[in-house]
């Protein structure tokens, strides 16, 4: 009775941390004229996205580089853009933000217990297709295509950034880190630029590795990185930097791993006591504790910081 109750807790919490609920407090609606939602058919099921063009006359007629944002389990894809406020940052930068909805508010990352992973949902597919469609639109630069993701949607990018290394220039896992299943499908085929952003205190998705709330055996957040050293062959040679700015009881940790193949990075943010939530946000969740929130960095513009230094 008592694993009912906690597992009833940690529905809720999901529910409400990833969820468009109201009872959160948030940032502005993103108003329905600032983005564009297009639709395909793909295992007989419709799946849809989102897609931000920046706000600035004078990058739309070049080819952009364009920005993947998997939300976390139970999110949609407008969740995480109003949670993330990448459109503000494509605007001033000069980037295409695509905010794609997984199936029944999930995402099929391998770990085997998501509904998009238990309906055998090929979300690899879904975006991949999703990129094939916006590079034929003529907007978007192949060779400058990243991936973001968030918890589920971290696992995700984790998940892509494996099995289809050569479609991105470098990708990102917020509160994520790579799983035993995806693992198990091998090696990813060229080297590829990989951040994560891990908290010591997330009590959902364990650092130092274990089992996952929702299910799904994981590797901890220092080992996902020397797995990445290993596949982008990089020397141990390492610069650290740290920040405890906030009064917040986090820290932060910041490891790069810049001599790799073909110019690649490996860059591990250790949020010391950090949770799960967003860097930088704070989620007002009823009766569940998500851990520390960290006011040390804005994930969004860090994330994209890494992104352009490539």
């Amino acid at each position: 009775m008592k694993s009912k109750v906690y597992s009833i807790f940690v529905l809720c919490f999901l529910f409400f941390f990833s969820s468009d609920c109201r009872l959160m407090k948030r940032k502005k609606t993103v108003p329905a004229t600032d983005f564009i939602t297009e639709t395909l058919e793909l295992q007989g099921k419709t799946r849809s996205y989102h897609i931000h063009y920046p706000q600035n006359k004078a990058v739309v007629e070049k080819k952009l580089p364009l920005l993947f944002v998997l939300h976390g389990r139970l999110g949609t894809g407008r969740q995480i853009m109003e949670q993330s406020r990448f459109n503000d940052l494509a605007d001033e930068e000069g980037f295409i933000v695509v905010y794609p909805d997984g199936y029944s508010r999930s995402w099929a990352d391998g770990r085997g217990n998501t509904p998009a992973d238990r309906e055998k949902i090929n979300d690899v597919l879904f975006l991949e297709t999703v990129l094939q469609n916006l590079i034929r639109k003529g907007s978007v630069d192949p060779s400058r295509v990243f991936m973001v993701g968030h918890s589920n949607g971290g696992f995700m990018t984790q998940r892509m950034s494996v099995d289809r290394s050569s479609l991105f220039k470098g990708t990102a896992s917020v509160a994520a880190q790579l799983s035993i299943a995806v693992l198990k499908n091998g090696e990813p085929s060229s080297p590829l630029s990989v951040a994560l952003f891990s908290g010591t205190g997330d009590p959902l998705v364990p650092y130092y590795g274990g089992y996952v709330r929702d299910g799904g055996e994981i590797i901890g957040a220092e080992d996902t990185i020397d797995r990445w050293k290993k596949w982008n062959r990089c020397s141990d040679s390492v610069v650290v930097s740290e920040k405890d700015t906030s009064d917040d009881g986090t820290s932060l940790e910041i490891r790069t791993y810049s001599t790799c193949a073909k110019g690649t990075k490996v860059r591990l943010y250790k949020i010391k006591e950090g949770g799960h939530a967003w860097p930088g946000q704070k989620q007002n969740v009823p009766f569940v504790d998500m851990g520390k929130p960290t006011y040390e960095l804005d994930a969004a513009k860090e994330v994209w910081e890494f992104f352009k230094s490539l």
